[in-house]
């Protein structure tokens, strides 16, 4: 029998994670990526927790990216966080198939999916999110932008990178995976 974890079980283990006593503090030092995701999501491992981590369960889990990309020299922090998640739960001993992730791209995070092509025509530059959103969906995550959010924002469908999929909108898309038992997390 597989069990779903809720967001409690969730946010209370990231809460724990947060508070850990002294003996299983990392540092800086211990920051690593993988095993999912090279070069992105790094992390550290506690395998002392004291709030062990679920590794038999299924993690249903939602990362909406609506934020603007205040600095568009850099990767999305929402995306580095998705990374993360599957990083660090892999390696944590949760089998892949049981980390279904999904991200939601609208209104501001919206500029996240364009193509080299299209962000170069607005900020001069490849996109830098291109890499790790091909990593991610490598990965087993899959990536919807509202078409809403796209259509307001003036981005042409021609400027939605691959492997980029379109939702009728983030509305529809939230809801009906809340109905499917995915837990956003809104940190």
């Amino acid at each position: 029998m597989v069990r779903v974890l809720g967001l409690a079980t969730a946010t209370l283990g990231l809460s724990l994670l947060a508070t850990a006593p002294a003996s299983a503090q990392n540092t800086r030092d211990d920051l690593h990526d993988g095993p999912l995701i090279e070069g992105y999501g790094r992390h550290v491992d506690l395998p002392t927790a004291d709030y062990p981590t679920p590794t038999d369960g299924v993690y249903r889990v939602a990362f909406e990216l609506l934020a603007p990309l205040n600095n568009p020299e850099r990767v999305h922090g929402r995306l580095e966080a998705a990374a993360r998640f599957m990083n660090m739960h892999a390696h944590a001993g949760v089998p892949k198939e049981n980390l279904q992730v999904k991200l939601i791209l609208h209104g501001g995070g919206t500029r996240a999916a364009m193509t080299n092509e299209g962000f170069r025509k607005r900020y001069e530059m490849d996109n830098p999110n291109l890499p790790l959103l091909q990593a991610l969906t490598d990965a087993g995550v899959e990536i919807f932008l509202c078409e809403q959010s796209r259509v307001l924002s003036g981005l042409d469908a021609s400027e939605v990178a691959a492997p980029v999929k379109s939702a009728l909108s983030a509305m529809t898309a939230v809801v009906s995976l809340q109905a499917e038992g995915y837990q956003f997390l809104t940190y």
